[in-house]
């Protein structure tokens, strides 16, 4: 199958910074599989994911536009800029800020926290990753690939790849007042990239666990060997039952 195509010239400075990168591919290229644009804005309209009053992905009113055989969608919102592009293929590209980047005082809060646990020689932190809001994200990832493969009748499987890029010293963090955390939780790679090519049968039916696994493959990769796993179910049971 064609590799996903390169997002150039986008119109917003997504690219600029640290960023998100989700790429959604059926295991079989069929260029006309959704027949028209117009389809294809119904198919994304119908599969965002609405659980906490940000949609995923968003589809934005104004910023929008139809290419030969895509359409794409951005934002640049309080901080928080958004790109995605749809291929009548069924291939899906997304790339978006960390929302952590927008919120006032977001490192440092990160770093109040565990400040005694930097050691001297270590990486200075260049950011931060709240637990909860990876875990969220990529449960709506997981969950709209589950609607889309739907939607669009897609047999056999469906690749899922999620990249951190540019992420290199970024600390993990529970940014939460009421939610306590301790330890240097570090990631030192340049970029995070999880893929996984799943049956379309068990995305349906098992997206929620298929998620979990994949934040916790991301947590693991900041140094956070041992999650709470019950903590981390109940917070995705919150999510997925609009709880919040």
């Amino acid at each position: 199958m064609p590799a996903a195509q390169p997002l150039l010239d986008l119109p917003v400075p997504v690219k600029e910074s640290s960023h998100w990168r989700v790429t959604i591919r059926p295991e079989i290229f069929n260029a006309q599989r959704i027949p028209t644009l117009p389809d294809c804005w119904k198919i994304i309209e119908s599969c965002a994911v609405s659980l906490r009053g940000w949609d995923y992905p968003h589809v934005d009113r104004t910023g929008r536009a139809n290419g030969t055989d895509w359409i794409s969608s951005w934002c640049d919102f309080r901080g928080h800029r958004e790109y995605w592009r749809f291929f009548q293929s069924g291939q899906f590209v997304h790339l978006f800020s960390f929302r952590e980047d927008a919120i006032p005082n977001a490192l440092a809060t990160a770093v109040g926290k565990i400040r005694p646990e930097i050691p001297t020689l270590g990486l200075q932190p260049s950011g931060c990753i709240d637990i909860t809001e990876l875990l969220y994200n990529v449960t709506e990832i997981y969950e709209f690939s589950s609607r889309l493969a739907q939607k669009t009748a897609i047999a056999g499987s469906l690749s899922i790849a999620i990249e951190l890029v540019n992420v290199k010293s970024r600390i993990l963090t529970a940014l939460a007042p009421s939610r306590a955390w301790w330890g240097y939780h570090p990631t030192v790679e340049a970029d995070l990239a999880h893929s996984r090519e799943i049956a379309v049968e068990q995305l349906m039916g098992w997206s929620a666990e298929l998620a979990l696994e994949a934040a916790i493959w991301f947590f693991h990769r900041f140094q956070w060997n041992d999650p709470n796993l019950p903590t981390l179910q109940n917070d995705q049971r919150k999510l997925l039952t609009r709880s919040l």
